[in-house]
């Protein structure tokens, strides 16, 4: 065994442990699943070519070229795995329990049948597109993810190829759901375009709803108040309720505005005059004092942070979360692990294989597990109790019960599910509650009561209901669940192999325990919303992808964690800290900072190894396109008159006096054919018309018994074999299971019927 492989090879007692991993992929997507795996405690070997993952010529700035071997980026991807020669992939394929691969997968078929093969590609191994030339930008595009974030500029991405980071966490966590329903091989499909719809329906979903009630959303309009100036710096506050938006009214000084809510969102004259009002007298305030007002508010608000300010936050600082690591001779700033555990914790960060490494294979043949269960429901075997609020914590919920759990969600008709109002409006009906798509785009497949915690009957139900559940969920700040009884040190006592997932926005400790905040000021705090945007302007928001990022990652922790149990009998407490997660998926402005004492500007749509940009067309619309390399560049020039070779403003005025004149269909139609990767900037109002989408089954129609039928997407991968749909039965009315539920804990009908006469349990708003 290689020096350089041995250094790599430290076993330890991690979730995982045993499990064996073979990673052929290139870049993020790839390497970051494995990545997540290794830091769950799974053996992961990287197959490379002679020359290399292109990661390893990654610099810390634009035309900067790394040492092979001093990378920070490869480095943080790559860290605690094993190397490997491409000669030795079969011999190692034969042994291994899952191939994480971004090529084909087909051919590894015959060298192991059992192996679970995760197939990551931009489009997915079936439909039109499958075979589409494509770049994270025009895939970002056609999902959604590029927006009009400056009025009068082009739409814009998201920064810090965030994007492929989403697919890599959606194929760990696909992996982890295969490998526990393996009674043969198991085939993983991601799609990079789909794990991006999933992750941002909001849109989507929330303006097929306003136009069923002949609503139409004016440009301009959005969530407030978002990104805002303050005398030092930038920072967000984020109305999420409508008592949110009285206090900051009342902060401002603008009471008047109060009533006027809608209004200011839907863009009108009434958002200019509330925006210039305010901005005079945020002007006047730091962002450090805005903040801790806000909080005392319980508004959620938080500063708006780069590469190098990140690592200054007291909160990230008190936690440790930003470890060195590096070389002998070379050091360098990263993310820690994006989730803790208490009885399996991720090691500390180990040095990457380095170039040419090549580990033998360990003689070790993989089997089918032997207590399969049904590929079609692999979590039919769990109870799920669901304590969650709003919308990262029911997104773990609603996958488990896609795929068989029996989830309980827990509410109260004294406080509802806050995320019950979102996108429904009172002058819908007194069940307007009941109408939110958003809401029921994540509760899918659950069983839902209500619970008044506040009294005793109702603490003490919980209670039983802890006692025969193997996983609680909860994502609010820590004193919530911590009031009632429900800590994890409560739950362990009822039920010793309890696993229970902790979501707080700031941690469970810390001088920001008790912030409160969701998706933007997660996204505005780890660092995503400075890295997204134009280099002149402002940071920018990207519309609340955070939160089912966090779910993402709770939920891989989760399996894992499940995985461990299944060997041990243990249980214990997974710990996602949401600003974590979202720092995890932003590593690469910190490690740059690190590396050169300056944080990276933003870059509009540009990225360093591509020549790439979006662009207006003549039917009012935008068309992304990327030019890889010289080919493409060629191909594109044989089509745009006077296209420099260089990349600079006259490359884009050449190409936006081409695209200006043609449709965005007949833009993307001649690149295309070309080769050249190009695609419509897609909004919401199209997006349920993709025919990529549909001809894979991502969305399917759902009838609810207040709503009606809607259209709804599904999770971003296929498992073969696997459930062929993803939603089983429809979002819960509130309270709709009480009686089910609690006659199944025992309580008889005359008690049920009293508790409800009492307020404990309800089935409408009091």
């Amino acid at each position: 065994m290689s020096e350089a492989c041995e250094r790599t090879i430290e076993v330890g007692t991690g979730a995982l442990d045993g499990a064996r991993v073979v990673e052929l992929a290139d870049g993020i997507s790839g390497p970051y699943a494995g990545k997540l795996l290794v830091d769950l405690g799974a053996t992961v070997t990287k197959v490379e070519s002679p020359q290399g993952d292109s990661l390893r010529g990654w610099g810390p700035f634009p035309g900067a070229v790394a040492d092979p071997e001093r990378s920070g980026l490869f480095e943080y991807l790559n860290a605690g795995k094993r190397g490997a020669a491409l000669d030795d992939a079969p011999e190692l394929i034969a042994g291994a329990d899952v191939l994480i691969a971004d090529g084909g997968t087909e051919r590894w078929r015959d060298v192991n049948p059992n192996v679970v093969a995760v197939h990551i590609s931009d489009y997915g191994r079936t439909g039109p597109l499958r075979d589409r030339p494509a770049t994270p930008l025009t895939v970002q595009a056609l999902s959604g993810w590029v927006n009009v974030r400056e009025p009068g500029r082009p739409p814009v991405q998201a920064g810090a190829r965030i994007a492929e980071y989403v697919a890599g966490a959606y194929a760990a966590m696909g992996a982890l759901t295969a490998l526990r329903c393996r009674t043969g091989g198991v085939d993983v499909d991601v799609s990079l375009f789909e794990t991006l719809v999933a992750t941002l329906p909001y849109p989507m979903v929330g303006y097929e709803k306003l136009r069923r009630l002949g609503i139409t959303p004016k440009p301009g309009g959005g969530l407030m108040l978002g990104i805002v100036r303050a005398a030092d710096g930038w920072l967000g506050i984020n109305c999420l309720t409508g008592q949110h938006w009285l206090d900051v009214c009342a902060m401002v000084g603008l009471p008047e505005y109060g009533e006027l809510q809608f209004e200011v969102m839907a863009g009108g004259p009434e958002r200019t005059e509330f925006f210039e009002k305010a901005g005079r007298w945020l002007a006047d305030q730091s962002v450090a004092d805005l903040v801790e007002l806000c909080q005392a508010m319980r508004i959620p608000a938080a500063p708006v942070t780069d590469g190098v300010t990140v690592r200054r936050c007291p909160q990230y600082a008190a936690r440790g979360f930003f470890v060195e690591a590096g070389g002998e001779e070379w050091t360098f700033t990263r993310p820690g692990a994006p989730f803790r555990l208490t009885r399996t914790p991720v090691p500390p960060p180990r040095p990457a294989p380095r170039l040419g490494a090549r580990c033998p294979p360990e003689s070790r043949a993989a089997a089918a597990q032997s207590n399969a269960v049904d590929p079609s429901a692999p979590f039919a075997d769990l109870t799920v109790l669901d304590l969650s609020t709003f919308w990262a914590g029911a997104y773990l919920t609603c996958y488990l019960g896609a795929f068989g759990a029996d989830v309980v969600k827990v509410e109260s008709i004294q406080r509802p599910d806050g995320h019950r109002y979102s996108g429904a409006f009172p002058f819908e009906g007194d069940d307007w509650y009941e109408r939110s798509v958003i809401w029921q785009g994540t509760n899918f497949n659950k069983r839902d009561i209500t619970l008044n915690l506040t009294t005793e009957e109702g603490r003490e139900i919980a209670r039983t209901l802890v006692a025969k559940a193997d996983v609680v969920v909860e994502n609010f700040s820590p004193r919530v669940v911590e009031h009632f009884g429900l800590d994890y040190a409560s739950v362990a006592a009822i039920k010793p192999d309890v696993i229970m997932v902790r979501m707080p926005g700031f941690g469970l400790d810390g001088p920001w325990r008790d912030y409160v905040g969701w998706a933007l000021n997660i996204e505005q705090l780890a660092g995503m919303a400075a890295v997204t945007g134009y280099p002149d302007g402002p940071p920018t928001n990207l519309q609340g992808p955070a939160d089912p990022i966090i779910g993402v990652h709770a939920t891989v922790a989760l399996l894992a964690a499940l995985e461990h149990r299944r060997r041990t009998g243990e249980g214990q407490l997974i710990e996602v800290a949401q600003i974590e997660t979202g720092a995890a998926v932003t590593a690469e402005p910190v490690i740059a900072a690190s590396m050169t004492g300056t944080a990276p500007e933003r870059e509009g749509n540009r990225r360093r190894d591509m020549r790439q940009g979006v662009y207006p067309t003549a039917d009012d619309s935008w068309v992304a396109l990327s030019a890889r390399d010289d080919v493409d560049a060629a191909a594109l020039a044989d089509v745009v008159p006077g296209l420099p070779a260089a990349w600079h403003r006259e490359f884009d005025l050449a190409v936006t006096e081409w695209t200006a004149l043609r449709t965005a269909a007949e833009v993307v139609d001649e690149l295309q054919r070309r080769g050249v990767p190009a695609e419509q900037v897609m909004t919401a109002d199209r997006m349920y018309g993709v025919a990529q989408l549909a001809e894979r089954g991502f969305y399917q129609d759902m009838d609810h018994p207040v709503l009606g039928r809607m259209r709804f997407p599904g999770w971003p991968f296929r498992i073969a074999p696997g459930p062929a749909q993803h939603h089983r039965m429809p979002a819960p009315t509130l309270g709709q299971h009480n009686d089910e539920v609690l006659r199944e804990l025992g309580l008889t009908t005359a008690r049920i019927a009293d508790l409800r006469e009492r307020g404990v349990i309800g089935e409408r708003l009091p």
